[in-house]
């Protein structure tokens, strides 16, 4: 049976650690599929809405490193993983990210351990939600490796 992963990412390169973690951890189980989620409010403006598009939206807050770093990851994990996809998630509540996680079938939630999101502008940190929802959530310990400029942080997606 396939399974598929969720993963709360921030589009920094230290929250793919997350996902990192969870594929080291599942050595010997059949490849997942991966839906990495983006928390958001929708804006109220109707024109806003009118030209929203996800698809533009997710490629605005993609960096060159972000995209380096989870083709990194893609090829290191090339045998665990199906497919790798980014989701917007815009609910205000429980109800609405269990909507979410089973439109996108998610078996499993990884989530870094003491991790600071820190979303764009109309971002949010989805932990607090996730949590609420009595979803079966992992959390993975990870150690801060202090402050590195996003290029440096490459070299722990190499780590261990």
């Amino acid at each position: 049976m396939q399974k598929t992963l969720l993963v709360p990412t921030d589009f920094s390169i230290t929250s793919l650690n997350a996902l990192r973690l969870a594929l080291e951890q599942r050595q010997h189980d059949q490849p997942v599929d991966v839906v990495l989620m983006y928390a958001e409010w929708l804006d109220d403006s109707i024109s806003e809405l009118l030209f929203y598009s996800p698809k533009k939206r997710i490629e605005s807050l993609k960096s060159e490193v972000f995209e380096e770093a989870l083709m990194i990851l893609q090829n290191r994990f090339e045998n665990r993983i199906n497919s790798i996809r980014i989701e917007l998630f815009h609910g205000y509540n429980t109800r609405a990210f269990h909507n979410f996680a089973e439109a996108n079938q998610i078996d499993q939630v990884f989530v870094l351990q003491d991790y600071p999101f820190k979303p764009a502008k109309r971002g949010f940190d989805p932990i607090p939600l996730i949590k609420k929802s009595k979803f079966p959530i992992q959390f993975l310990a990870w150690k801060d490796q202090g402050t590195y400029f996003e290029e440096n942080q490459l070299q722990l997606l190499f780590n261990n």
